[in-house]
């Protein structure tokens, strides 16, 4: 009987044993479910579409003749009103209140009719009377000369253009100068790959002398990661401190490039950089280029522009941001914003501003700025009778960039020194190299390396060597990391930073670096 009612306890435990888990259960898919509820809503969050960025634009129209201006809809009294300069028929406008409207602060400099103009990003100093301005420091030549009135500087609207990196262009009603300025909102595409880039330092035997060499690896294929070749800001024939690239650039990882002549500030090679020719040479290329798809080659022979006409005519490039050809030459000139200074276009001569290879602009018997292109345009120009005929008759061109047979279209590469590493074994032949001199001079130099997994290569040895030994690429091969190497620049040229800091500063100015951006 005392069984009977321990088993009849025990079924009773069980029950309400068996009710309280099946409660429990109930009460944590009910919790589970809020959880679930709560992961779709924020799923739905994190996928919804995000709104497109609002820019923000200013524009300001001005009259020649007239002292009012429209500024964002807004009627506005000038002091100075804009004029037609009679020797060059160039449109002279007020820099001091045009760079007002645009976030600008406008000084008079003491004991003088200059005045200053300075931003969060730029101080630039503008004198009349004077074709050289000063920006951040460095000289910069206009086309026409200023002139101060009341205060003012008038300087050439195109001028203005280059000097505030503005847009400037004719409004469709006569003798009014419209410039704009559109400032998107950041837009943040993801973050870039840090741990793609790393650094060693290998340590070699060259000429009886130990020698250490930084190197930098770049994997191409990881994410965000690009290679740009980036130019003096000043333009065709300036140059910059490694410190000035590293502020306005912001680099991941940045080297000295291309040898230039310390007079002219001239680069002595070729550089294109993401298809855009910046300038050739003219002479024997042996190069490690980027092509379209992140992907590091190694090319050699003469490097060369093709234009095919939409009308299908085809003509090869003679000059690239240099004066411009003969007008006996059955040839083109190119000109991107890099150029400094300007042409003169004849009457029967023809300029045409290419933007995505479609013609938006064509003019003849008129001058023009280059440095006034937009970020993306190129201008082609005509001397010859026949060219300017073919080319006024297209309304488009495809520009094909050569390095010998290769087609380097879109690709980005510079062109400095001899080759020191071909297919993984020591090279000494320099023959080929324009500027054999340098090649002896003794000094810390800079290299670009690549290997055949998608590695690109940034080398700079701080000890001084000379490299016709020929022990500078047998202690590279040695190293067994690449199997193409090419030298750079070297002497006080020679720079690495990296990550925030330098491994090597140069004390140069120089006129070209290669660089990975940070964002």
């Amino acid at each position: 009987m005392e069984q009977v009612e321990r088993l009849g306890r025990l079924k009773y435990a069980c029950i309400l044993y068996l009710c309280w888990r099946y409660c429990e259960m109930v009460h944590k898919l009910r919790v589970l479910s809020r959880k679930a509820l709560c992961g779709v809503v924020t799923l739905i969050l994190l996928c919804a579409p995000v709104p497109a960025a609002h820019a923000r634009s200013t524009m300001v129209v001005l009259t020649t003749g007239s002292a009012r201006a429209v500024v964002d809809g807004r009627t506005v009294t000038m002091l100075v009103p804009p004029m037609i300069d009679q020797a060059s028929q160039q449109t002279l406008v007020p820099i001091g209140f045009v760079a007002r409207q645009f976030g600008f602060g406008v000084s008079a400099v003491p004991q003088s009719l200059a005045i200053t103009l300075s931003s969060v990003e730029h101080t630039i100093r503008v004198s009349p009377g004077s074709l050289e301005v000063l920006l951040d420091g460095y000289v910069v030549g206009l086309s026409v000369t200023p002139r101060g009135l009341i205060g003012e500087v008038l300087v050439a609207a195109a001028d203005v253009q280059l000097l505030l990196s503005v847009q400037y262009s004719r409004s469709s009603v006569d003798r009014e100068s419209v410039f704009t300025k559109v400032t998107p909102d950041p837009v943040v595409v993801g973050p870039v790959d840090f741990g793609a880039v790393t650094f060693e330092t290998r340590r070699e035997q060259v000429f009886m002398q130990t020698v250490d060499f930084n190197i930098i690896r770049i994997d191409m294929t990881g994410k965000g990661i690009h290679v740009l070749s980036c130019q003096s800001m000043g333009g065709l024939g300036t140059a910059r401190f490694p410190s000035t690239y590293v502020s306005s650039l912001k680099p991941l990882v940045l080297m000295n490039a291309t040898p230039f002549n310390m007079t002219s500030y001239i680069m002595s090679g070729s550089v294109q950089d993401q298809g855009t020719p910046v300038y050739y040479s003219g002479t024997y290329v042996s190069t490690i280029g980027i092509d379209t798809d992140n992907t590091p080659f190694y090319v050699e022979g003469t490097a060369h522009v093709v234009v095919r006409l939409d009308t299908g005519k085809e003509f090869s490039v003679a000059r690239i941001n240099q004066p411009p050809a003969a007008p006996s030459s059955q040839s083109l000139s190119l000109y991107s914003n890099y150029f400094r200074g300007g042409l003169s276009v004849g009457a029967t001569e023809v300029l045409a501003v290419l933007q995505q290879g479609k013609v938006v602009r064509l003019m003849s018997g008129k001058y023009f700025t280059p440095r006034t292109l937009a970020a993306g345009q190129i201008a082609l120009y005509a001397r010859n009778p026949a060219v300017a005929a073919a080319l006024r008759m297209s309304p488009g061109a495809d520009l094909r960039s050569y390095v010998g047979t290769r087609d380097c279209t879109g690709s980005t590469f510079v062109q400095c020194g001899p080759v020191v590493v071909l297919g993984g074994k020591p090279y000494v032949d320099y023959r080929k190299y324009k500027d054999i001199s340098r090649t002896a001079k003794l000094g810390s130099r800079a290299f670009i390396g690549m290997d055949d997994q998608k590695h690109l290569y940034f080398i700079v040895t701080p000890a001084k060597v000379r490299l016709q030994f020929g022990d500078v690429s047998l202690a590279l091969s040695r190293l067994g990391l690449f199997t193409n190497v090419v030298t750079l620049d070297g002497g006080s040229s020679t720079t690495l930073y990296y990550k925030g800091q330098y491994i090597i500063k140069g004390t140069r100015a120089l006129t070209n670096v290669l660089c990975v951006p940070s964002m």
